[in-house]
């Protein structure tokens, strides 16, 4: 049995920041109606008067039972490679270079990733382009391999809206192709974490009206995809200690991500037969890993990029003989459910 604790949480969350300091609380108790350990909002950097909004950072803390913690959104001058700052108690954007914003976080505490790399759509005839287009560069934490609004968008248009909608979020495709073969080929070099964003917004009032099923309020987005870190003992209700918990959670890359909203993903498991090892850590060749499942599913191991097994079942074990990284991928009735983080073997 493992002897880490699961929390679950959403990351990548906007609110607007002339309301976000009085709103605080009330963004916890969505989080808590949800069942959210914690939420990391990523406020665009301001580009005027950023002194004002320092304030925002000191906001943070429990409220209720959740954990609120505050980020920030970066990018550079021609607003492509966007950047997830979290852990910070300051802004750190509005540089020319996005490079720079990671060399000045390079010696903190602090996480970073690369958000929506491949972000695409084309939702209401207008093209909405945000791609990372600046894979020379090292230094990130991790990357936002999944991005919910990204997913949803990509497909959807004005004359199918309807139909998107109702079927939302079952019709999440999951993380694409191109982003999930390059988080393996970068990992192969070294540890690269992978999480999945909301990058949700309040609703303008047109469509808050429309949203009928309230599909998409925060109480409900919360339910969705959503980050499952393993964490070493439990959260104490201490804002600063828990973060930290929170931050070498996502770190390491000791988490899967997986949309909650087709069903509950709590409970699965990637690691070594006994718990001690886990997803993000290493182990040697000759070890047995095992794939634990809440319900029965098709099970995927993917090893250096390429799907070695796939199955149908709740619980798997595999040897491993072969240096390299290995994670899982879990399907539901066919949708995309489950992403594990990688596992190095040496």
């Amino acid at each position: 049995m493992s002897r880490y604790t699961e929390i679950r949480g959403c990351i990548h969350i906007h609110f607007p920041l002339k309301k976000l300091g009085e709103k605080m609380d009330l963004l916890g108790r969505y989080g808590e109606i949800a069942g959210l350990d914690f939420i990391i909002i990523n406020s665009h950097t301001p580009e005027k008067n950023i002194s004002k909004y320092k304030k925002t950072f000191q906001k943070e803390g429990y409220y209720g039972k959740t954990l609120v913690l505050t980020g920030e959104e970066t990018d550079d001058c021609k607003k492509q490679n966007h950047l997830l700052i979290i852990g910070g108690n300051r802004w750190y954007g509005n540089k020319d270079r996005v490079e720079d914003v990671l060399y000045k976080i390079r010696e903190s505490n602090y996480v970073s990733f690369i958000a929506h790399p491949d972000g695409f759509h084309k939702l209401f005839l207008l093209k909405k382009e945000y791609h990372w287009e600046n894979w020379e560069i090292d230094g990130f934490t991790g990357i936002e391999v999944w991005s919910m609004l990204f997913d949803w968008a990509r497909d959807t248009r004005i004359y199918n809206l309807p139909l998107r909608y109702f079927g939302f979020p079952s019709n999440l495709k999951g993380p694409t192709k191109k982003v999930l073969n390059l988080w393996d080929r970068i990992s192969i070099k070294r540890k690269v974490v992978g999480i999945a964003g909301l990058d949700i917004h309040p609703l303008p009032l047109f469509f808050y009206i429309l949203d009928i099923n309230k599909s998409f309020r925060y109480y409900n987005i919360f339910k969705g995809l959503r980050n499952h870190l393993l964490i070493k003992g439990q959260l104490t209700g201490e804002h600063q200690e828990d973060k930290k918990k929170i931050l070498d959670g996502l770190k390491e890359g000791n988490l899967f991500f997986a949309n909650d909203g087709l069903a509950d993903s709590s409970g699965f498991f990637f690691g070594t037969e006994n718990g001690e090892k886990i997803m993000g850590d290493t182990v040697e060749k000759g070890t047995t890993l095992a794939v634990r499942c809440p319900v029965k599913a098709t099970v995927s191991i993917i090893f250096n990029g390429s799907i070695i097994s796939e199955e149908e079942t709740r619980e798997k074990k595999f040897f491993v003989a072969k240096d390299g990284i290995y994670r899982a991928e879990v399907k539901l009735n066919n949708s995309p459910w489950i992403f594990s983080n990688h596992i190095r073997v040496i």
